[in-house]
C-alpha cells in the first residue's frame, strides 16, 4: 500500500451500518476510518445496542485461543467512548459499568463481552489499532 494518508471528513449518515448478524461482534456497527478507505493506522467505528442487547466475546490475545473468544482481533489497543446509554463491560478480570461520557481502554491480551444494561438505545465511538482492515 502506498503510504500518503490525507485528512478526510466523513459524515456518518453517509456510512452504511453492518447489521448486526453479520458484524463481528454481532451488534450493529458502522466502521468509518479504515486501513483500505484511508490508509489509517487505526480503524474508528460507531457501534448501536438496543437494551438487552450484548455482544459474543472477542479476544485482543497474541494468539487464537478457540476458547477465548468468539472473534479474535490479534492484539490490539480499543478504546471507547459512550455518548449514550448504560453498557456493562465483562473483561477476564473483572467489570465496569459505563455510561455517558465515559471512556474505557480495552488493552490487548485479554477477552471481553459487551451489553446494553439500561432500558434505552446505546450509542458509542471506538477506536482500535493497528487497524483491521
Amino acid at each position: 500500500m502506498d503510504r500518503n494518508p490525507r485528512p478526510v471528513h466523513v459524515r456518518l449518515a453517509d456510512v452504511t451500518p453492518v447489521d448486526a448478524e453479520i458484524a463481528p461482534t454481532r451488534v450493529r456497527i458502522a466502521r468509518i476510518i479504515t486501513r483500505a478507505g484511508h490508509q489509517s493506522e487505526l480503524t474508528q467505528g460507531v457501534c448501536w445496542m438496543d437494551p438487552g442487547e450484548e455482544t459474543n466475546r472477542w479476544s485482543s490475545r497474541e494468539h487464537h485461543d478457540p476458547d477465548a473468544g468468539d472473534h479474535w482481533y490479534g492484539p490490539v489497543d480499543e478504546t471507547y467512548y459512550i455518548v449514550r446509554g448504560r453498557l456493562q463491560l465483562t473483561w477476564d478480570e473483572g467489570v465496569f459499568d459505563l455510561g455517558p461520557d465515559d471512556t474505557v481502554y480495552l488493552a490487548p491480551g485479554w477477552t471481553y463481552h459487551l451489553k446494553n444494561t439500561g432500558d434505552e438505545p446505546a450509542f458509542f465511538v471506538y477506536n482500535m489499532t493497528p487497524a483491521q482492515e
